[in-house]
């Protein structure tokens, strides 16, 4: 079973040099400028290197590299844009993917809007924070032989008043993984039909299994994102919330879709999180957020 990890370069002292080697790239303060807009949002991987997002697709992938040149691309072509013109350009090209792409990916574009709203980067940062996106798990094996792959979580939030954090999967009311055609069943055999049910039982058995390895990582991954950037996002003790919320999105108008919602409203109560009209009104998602109780 891998270990769930953020980090930068495996040693403090290469982590220091692999983060003034990031700073000195010519385009990095084009980066920095619309992180802190909330245009851009950067995320630390497992691997060591750094995303950066825009639009919902991937403007940027840095991987540093102290013994040589640092590894810099968009979707495995060449990132070094030299002036700021350029830079426009291939920002450009994100947003003509992200008004094109349609099916799982479509999903990334509608969620990019949540940057600006809830980046911890931008000034002043709302006291719920997004911190981090499209957050994978290695695999895990639980007793019975049961192992879980193929695990990415869409969002983790901070409560920066009380150190929680809250992984949150959203899905569009029209995904056909939160709908079922509904035969008769029981709220609690309807739930249990539904894809995203065995997807967030797979979310939580990992949250509940790797707790402490997700608290050491958040640490580490707080510790570099305020050495990158020159800010302190959160320097408070962390805590993790046991269940992940399932985000809706828009109208469900279909008898099978408002079924199947209300099954997994039963099943999950406050965890269940719905916005009808789409993700344009959600100021009060932090207070939803931070409603409700761990059920696993």
């Amino acid at each position: 079973m891998g270990e769930f990890k953020r980090n930068f370069y495996r040693t403090e002292h290469n982590r220091h040099m692999g983060i003034e080697q990031l700073k000195k790239m010519p385009w990095f303060e084009f980066l920095k400028k619309d992180i802190a807009l909330g245009e851009v949002f950067p995320a630390l991987r497992f691997d060591g290197s750094i995303h950066f997002y825009y639009k919902g697709a991937r403007l940027c992938e840095y991987a540093g590299n102290i013994n040589g040149t640092p590894k810099t691309n968009r979707d495995n072509t060449p990132f070094h844009p030299v002036n700021q013109a350029a830079y426009e350009e291939i920002k450009k090209e994100c947003q003509q993917w992200s008004e094109t792409v349609s099916g799982v990916n479509r999903e990334r574009t509608e969620l990019a809007g949540i940057y600006s709203k809830f980046s911890p980067y931008i000034k002043p940062a709302s006291s719920m924070i997004l911190l981090d996106m499209e957050i994978g798990f290695p695999q895990l094996c639980l007793s019975g032989n049961k192992i879980y792959t193929n695990t990415q979580v869409d969002l983790l939030f901070l409560d920066k008043n009380t150190g929680m954090l809250y992984f949150v999967e959203a899905k569009g009311a029209q995904d056909s993984r939160i709908k079922r055609k509904h035969t008769g069943q029981s709220h609690s055999e309807l739930y249990n039909s539904l894809e995203v049910a065995n997807q967030l039982n797979k979310y939580n058995a990992n949250i509940v299994t790797r707790e402490d390895e997700i608290l050491a990582a958040y640490s580490e991954y707080l510790s570099v994102m305020n050495e990158i950037f020159n800010c302190e996002i959160y320097s408070g003790n962390l805590t993790l919330y046991k269940c992940t919320k399932l985000l809706v999105y828009g109208e469900s108008n279909t008898e099978n879709s408002c079924r199947s919602l209300e099954a997994i409203h039963t099943e999950l109560g406050d965890d269940l999180i719905v916005y009808k009209k789409g993700l344009d009104a959600i100021d009060d998602l932090p207070k939803r957020i931070a409603v409700g109780m761990s059920h696993v």
